[in-house]
């Protein structure tokens, strides 16, 4: 009776597979997210999990992509299957996509838990956007997520309560922008997984605030259309940290361009049309 294959155990010897369209547009979807969980690509891609496990299991077959699991806390049961991308991966984005200067070592596969849990969690809100555009006829027109942002970014002064100037930067988790009904609308998109004090997310608020104001921000991207989308991550003091975030905000007299959701509360019902985002 032959033995079960383990999840993080490739085949020696796969079977030979022909790359498709597809297969291509998720090892570059990988790319770009960074991480993905299977049922992330699953609905970016396919209409059925058993298709979707099936392809994403030749493409880690045959090295396109490598599988991490998160740790797996007492009582939480199976962790779900990531996808990393891997050697040959890279090789091909850089000949099929133009993607010469992809940066890419063995050592980039090697992501640490707290990187994989936040980039994860970012990455969900965006699936849902992707989602939801596509079944509206909307278009995703651009996005950066935040190891782009960090390559390039800007920074702003702000005065503190002592009166001291301090230089502060100006990098939200993600930005992107979408186009719905003729137009184009421009997003900041920060997740909160509840460990920012109230008085540094005061800080980064005065610092978009500052950014807008300033012109900076419409230097840089070229419109004054902005929205920062703050997700609070769910749990039992989700609704609570929502609010108290909300109310941060509203003490240093932010306007009408801060939106607050809870991260159960986002679908791709419900993320792009849904009455679940505080303003």
């Amino acid at each position: 009776m032959q033995q079960k294959r383990k999840r993080h155990q490739r085949r020696a010897e796969p079977p030979p597979m022909r790359l498709t369209e597809r297969d291509i547009a998720i090892i570059e979807a990988v790319n770009q997210f960074r991480v993905l969980k299977q049922e992330q690509i699953a609905r970016l891609f396919f209409g059925s999990k058993a298709t979707a496990q099936f392809r994403l299991e030749k493409l880690y077959d045959h090295g396109f992509l490598e599988r991490k699991f998160l740790p797996v806390l007492l009582g939480q049961g199976r962790s779900p299957t990531l996808y990393v991308l891997d050697r040959k991966g890279v090789e091909l984005l850089r000949t099929e996509r133009g993607l010469e200067e992809l940066m890419w070592y063995p050592t980039s596969k090697d992501l640490k838990t707290d990187f994989l849990e936040h980039t994860i969690a970012i990455n969900e809100v965006m699936v849902q956007v992707a989602v939801a555009a596509r079944r509206r006829g909307f278009v995703l027109d651009t996005w950066r997520a935040e190891h782009e942002l960090r390559a390039d970014y800007d920074h702003v002064v702000l005065t503190t309560g002592q009166g001291k100037r301090e230089r502060v930067a100006v990098l939200p988790d993600s930005y992107f922008s979408l186009v719905a009904h003729q137009r184009r609308h421009h997003f900041f998109l920060e997740l909160d997984r509840g460990t920012m004090t109230s008085e540094r997310f005061r800080s980064k608020v005065r610092a978009y605030i500052t950014y807008v104001s300033g012109g900076g921000y419409e230097k840089r991207y070229k419109t004054k259309s902005l929205r920062v989308l703050t997700v609070v991550s769910s749990g039992t003091s989700g609704e609570r940290r929502l609010a108290n975030l909300k109310a941060a905000t509203e003490y240093v007299g932010a306007s009408e361009r801060f939106w607050f959701a809870t991260a159960s509360a986002l679908t791709a019902e419900t993320i792009l049309d849904a009455p679940v985002w505080l303003v």
